[in-house]
């Protein structure tokens, strides 16, 4: 053989590239690409049947919170007062039946008073 055949022909390693190297590094990603399909699957069933067990509300609108049982926190006592004073003078100041079933009625304090001086005075 010459050196001008000897240039000619391309020169390589027989060993550059492992062929059964090649095949065990694809196995190898197929296997561990498979398992973690597998586990991810898995978790994933596991967190949504944990999730459904829950009494979870699966809406995004808010929803106002249960009214606490009696008795309740006031907010504002002043306010709370204030409204109290006036349901009562309203029934201070007003004809209204207590008791039908009774025949008892409420009548207004000032009005009771005047009765009251009345039967006095006979």
């Amino acid at each position: 053989m010459s050196t001008h055949d000897k240039m000619q022909r391309p020169h390589y390693e027989g060993n550059d590239i492992s062929f059964p190297t090649i095949v065990r590094v694809v196995v190898v990603f197929v296997v561990i690409t498979a398992i973690l399909y597998v586990a991810v699957w898995w978790l994933f069933r596991y967190l949504r049947s944990e999730d459904q067990s829950r009494d979870v509300r699966r809406t995004l609108v808010e929803t106002q919170p249960p009214i606490p049982p009696e008795p309740r926190l006031q907010v504002d006592p002043q306010a709370d007062f204030q409204e109290y004073v006036r349901q009562q003078r309203e029934t201070l100041d007003s004809y209204g039946w207590v008791s039908r079933a009774d025949g008892r009625v409420h009548i207004p304090i000032d009005r009771a008073m005047d009765l009251v001086i009345e039967r006095e005075k006979r």
